[in-house]
This record gives structure tokens, C-alpha cells and sequence, in this order.
């Protein structure tokens, strides 16, 4: 169903001609001309104040076609009146309607109004915006004709900016990456002008890059990534003439995007030359999740990484299974070490070179530390006793300064 939303003003109506792809309309008022050039809307819904019932009214209803009603509204003097206005209309919208507005006529506050309800409409109740158009009276050519001007491109806006803070504030990127693949050229448009090619490589890759920054936070794939954020910053780079012909939004938004995830890049993350840099981000991607409440994330990347920084220390290979496993028993045995337990019986290559170093106490104690967080998390508090959230959530921010100190003692 295809519902018109009208208003009406109050002021001596005129003849005018609105011109519309190519075409004139005249009318009294716009939403006469309107119904000629969008014949086959289903109803028409005209928003009118008592003087405007009056005054203009009249002028649609000697039309005399079933499909045009009249919806009494406030004049909007105050804010209350205007909250009135919105619920009033909100009523007469039915879920998964498309709508058209005109505002043309009516109060000067009404355009702002009316992107609201738009707003409101597509997220909640699913209604699809055909259209918002303005008759530009005060735009009349030499021939007296004025031309109309389609606002709903605009409206558009309001989901680029929710989607790029959804991204950009709690790393969840799908919507974003839903906007850019809208915008991708069809088949037909790609063969009918060829130009448009590096149109669609931009927003394909720029989707892609934000879709694997997304999912690498959510399932804690640091160096994934490290890896699509320097991607992300490459496209972004040689791609602001294609945004500026499709996604103008996110030509103008993408310098948010850059500004949050370019911290995190880091084109040749597994080099050794870069494994100073990598750490530096992996810390900086725990303090991240710490900051968004992605505890569980947070906790696993932070254990993970200090197996990581004793593998720098060790100067052996960071993402080698063999490598790591040696490592990890002797954090467990410096534990019992500091315990009282004999680990002298123990055969690891690391345990003698962990214990001289000067914070190695800290070290055992962080290790501790975050074996319960995690375990504690990975068990879901299906326990006797298991820690509250809130506790964890205060053990796991304790933990970020002495991320930091061990980082600074073991590296400089």
C-alpha cells in the first residue's frame, strides 16, 4: 500500500505549475498536482488545522475521490501540540507501508517534523520512503513553473550516521556493510557504462574490509584485524571520487571510520620486524574491548598476549603452537613457584629465565589473574560460586595498567 501524507496551509491558494521529470503539473495546491504525476497511490492522507479545514480543504475534497481523507491536527504552537501532531500521524501509518510526503505547504517547522517521522517510520514500523517532495514556489523559472525538489535521498543520512556509530562505537559493522552493497552498480548499469566498474570495486572492497574488521573483533582475531584495518585504510584512500558518485554519505562519514579503526593498522602484522607494533596493538585492541564491555574478548586476547610478549622476549616464533605451550606451563609453574611448591623436578626450558626477572612476581600474579577470569567466563558462572559480573567486570579493567607496566618493563 502506497499512503500520500499531505499537509495543508492556511494561506490564499494559487494556480501553480510544478514541473516533475520533465513534465508540468498545476494545481491550487501541491497535493492536487501531485496526485496527477503519482496517480496510483492508494490514500491520501491531508493534514489539516481548523483554518486550513477552512481555507483549503475544499480544493481536494470537490475532488471528489474516495481515496483522500482529511487528518485533523494541532496548529503546532507549542511543543506539546507538535508531539500531538506526530502521534496523530504515527496512528494512520500501517507497518511495512510505503509512504510519500509533501511539505510543501504548511509551517516552516514542519520539514523538520517530517524527517523525524520518516525516521521513525522506517525503524519502527518498517515503512519504505518513496518520496518527500517540495514544491519550490519561491524557485518558479521564467516561465512561472516551479520546480519539484525530492528531499527522501536525505533522510537516507539518518542511517549512515547510526550505522557508521554503530561501527565505529561497538565494532558491529553489518549495517554499515549493508548500506555500502545497496549502493553497488547493478549488472545492467555496469554494462551500460562501464566507468562504473571502479564504482563497484570501491564499495565491494570497502564492505569487505569493514565486514572482516567486524567479525575479526567479535571472534578475537587480532591480527585479522590488523590486517582488513590497513586494507580498509588503503580503499578508503583511493576511493573518495566513487563515494562522491554513490554512497555520498559515507564520502562524508569515512573519515570516522578511519579515525577508529586506524589504530589497529598494520599491513605485515606477522613480520618479526613488526612484532613490537603488533603487541602495542594487541594491548591497545584489549583496552577497546575493556572500554565497550567486551569482557569475555578482553580476557581471552589479554592471556593470549602475554604468551606473546614472552614469545618477543624469547625471541622464538609467536604463532607457533610448539613455541607457545612451553611458554604457557612455565607462566604455571612461576604460580607455584611463589606457592612454595617444589617445581624443581619440572623440565621447561623457560621457567629460569622467567623467574630473574625483576617484576616476575607480577608476572605469576597477572597469569593467576586472568586463568580464573577466564575460566570463570568460559564456565558462564555455572558454578556454586561464580564471580558476579560487575566483579569481573572490575578485575578485568585492574588488569589493563598492569598490561601496560610488564609491557613497558620487558620491552625497553
Amino acid at each position: 500500500m502506497t499512503t500520500i501524507v499531505t499537509f495543508l496551509g492556511a494561506g490564499n491558494p494559487r494556480s501553480t505549475s510544478y514541473l516533475h521529470q520533465g513534465a508540468a503539473y498545476t494545481g491550487l495546491v501541491f497535493a492536487e498536482a501531485l496526485r496527477q504525476f503519482y496517480p496510483d497511490y492508494d490514500r491520501m492522507i491531508v493534514c489539516v488545522t481548523d483554518k486550513a479545514r477552512e481555507t483549503t480543504w475544499s480544493i481536494l475534497e470537490k475532488l471528489e475521490d474516495p481515496r483522500i481523507q482529511a487528518l485533523d491536527i494541532p496548529t503546532g504552537q507549542n511543543t506539546e501540540e507538535m508531539w500531538q501532531t506526530f502521534e496523530i500521524i504515527s496512528k494512520e501509518i500501517h507497518e511495512g507501508e510505503s509512504v510519500i510526503f509533501d511539505i510543501t505547504h504548511g509551517l516552516r517547522s514542519l520539514p523538520f517534523l517530517v524527517f523525524l517521522f520518516a525516521a521513525y517510520l522506517k525503524s519502527a514500523k518498517n515503512v519504505s520512503i518513496k518520496g518527500i517532495y517540495y514544491g519550490a514556489l519561491e524557485l518558479k523559472n521564467s516561465e512561472n513553473i516551479a520546480p519539484v525538489i525530492d528531499l527522501s535521498e536525505f533522510v537516507s543520512m539518518i542511517d549512515w550516521i547510526t550505522a557508521t556509530t554503530r561501527f565505529t562505537e561497538i565494532g558491529n559493522g553489518q549495517a554499515l556493510v549493508d548500506l555500502l552493497r545497496k549502493e553497488i552498480p547493478t549488472g545492467k548499469e555496469l554494462s551500460q557504462n562501464p566507468e562504473t566498474r571502479s564504482i563497484r570495486d570501491a564499495l565491494r572492497d570497502t564492505s569487505n574490509a569493514i565486514e572482516n574488521i567486524s567479525l575479526s573483533l567479535s571472534t578475537t582475531r587480532p591480527i585479522e584485524v590488523m590486517q582488513s584495518a590497513a586494507n580498509l585504510e588503503f580503499i578508503l584512500s583511493k576511493s573518495v571520487d566513487a563515494f562522491s558518485k554513490k554512497a555520498r554519505p559515507f564520502q562524508l562519514l569515512s573519515d570516522r571510520v578511519l579515525n577508529e579503526y586506524g589504530q589497529f593498522a598494520l599491513e605485515k602484522s606477522k613480520n618479526r620486524e613488526f612484532i613490537l607494533e603488533n603487541l602495542e596493538i594487541q594491548k591497545q585492541t584489549i583496552e577497546w574491548y575493556i572500554q565497550r564491555n567486551y569482557i569475555v574478548q578482553a580476557i581471552t586476547l589479554a592471556r593470549e598476549w602475554v604468551v606473546s610478549l614472552f614469545a618477543y622476549k624469547f625471541n622464538v616464533e609467536m604463532l607457533d603452537r610448539d613455541s607457545r605451550d612451553p611458554i604457557e606451563k612455565a607462566l604455571s609453574l612461576l604460580i607455584r613457584k611463589f606457592a612454595g611448591k617444589d617445581i624443581s623436578k619440572e623440565n621447561n626450558i623457560y621457567i629460569d629465565d622467567l623467574g630473574q626477572f625483576s617484576n616476575s612476581r607480577d608476572i605469576a600474579n597477572l597469569w593467576g589473574e586472568l586463568g580464573r577470569l577466564r575460566n570463570d567466563l568460559a564456565h558462564c558462572g555455572m558454578n556454586k560460586q561464580p564471580m558476579s559480573s560487575k566483579k569481573i567486570q572490575e578485575n578485568a579493567i585492574a588488569i589493563i595498567p598492569i598490561l601496560s607496566n610488564i609491557f613497558v618493563a620487558l620491552t625497553k
